[in-house]
């Protein structure tokens, strides 16, 4: 296991097979809320709930891992949950995809998110808006309005009642599995979804 300090956040890159149990049951399936973003197949067998940053690098991987997924298991049903802890930067991608999703659009920039070196700033998420071709003056109202302000304030609040203090973060099935994984290490997961399977308990190191 080989942990990332980024200010005061912990990130973990797990680089061989660390499952750890949700402690108190939690499922996959129960965390998922009225009005989360659901890709994939909303009807899927299998549910991936992943928190994540749009700035950390290992939930870039492990995006295009899950993204991966999707495409070769059509019982997948996705539900990405954006908990912006590593700066400004990451508060304004959190509130670009809110705004994006207010024009149905939530997909295409939180792939440009996840994929693009910069990070967001006003200028890069009005030209990104413009080449994906949104309604610009909409979005960039949208992207400084009320309602993006509520959504992520409160995403991180959901995150914090959970104790999460690092990104990635995912769960599948009956499983939470923190920091990222291997596309092997996925697939497997997602085929047994339905077992608790705990091969070591992980979590942050003592700061120390």
């Amino acid at each position: 296991m080989t942990w990332f300090r980024v200010g005061a956040v912990l990130m973990a890159v797990v680089t061989t097979m660390r499952v750890a149990a949700a402690g108190s049951g939690v499922s996959a399936a129960s965390l998922v809320r009225p009005g989360d973003v659901v890709l994939g197949n909303p009807r899927g067998r299998v549910t991936i709930v992943d928190f994540y940053d749009t700035s950390c690098m290992p939930c870039r991987a492990m995006n295009r891992r899950i993204e991966r997924m999707i495409r070769e298991d059509a019982q997948i049903r996705y539900v990405p949950i954006d908990v912006p802890i590593l700066g400004p930067q990451s508060v304004l991608g959190a509130k670009a995809l809110v705004a994006a999703r207010m024009q149905g659009q939530f997909h295409a920039m939180h792939a440009e998110l996840m994929r693009q070196r910069r990070l967001p700033t006003r200028a890069v998420l009005r030209a990104d808006a413009a080449r994906l071709g949104f309604d610009v003056p909409r979005f960039m109202r949208d992207l400084a309005g009320a309602h993006a302000a509520r959504v992520v304030d409160a995403d991180l609040q959901r995150a914090a009642a959970m104790r999460l203090r690092y990104v990635p973060v995912v769960y599948i099935g009956r499983n939470r599995i923190p920091g990222a994984m291997s596309f092997r290490d996925l697939d497997w997961l997602v085929h047994h979804a339905d077992e608790q399977v705990v091969t070591e308990i992980v979590g942050p190191p003592d700061p120390s």
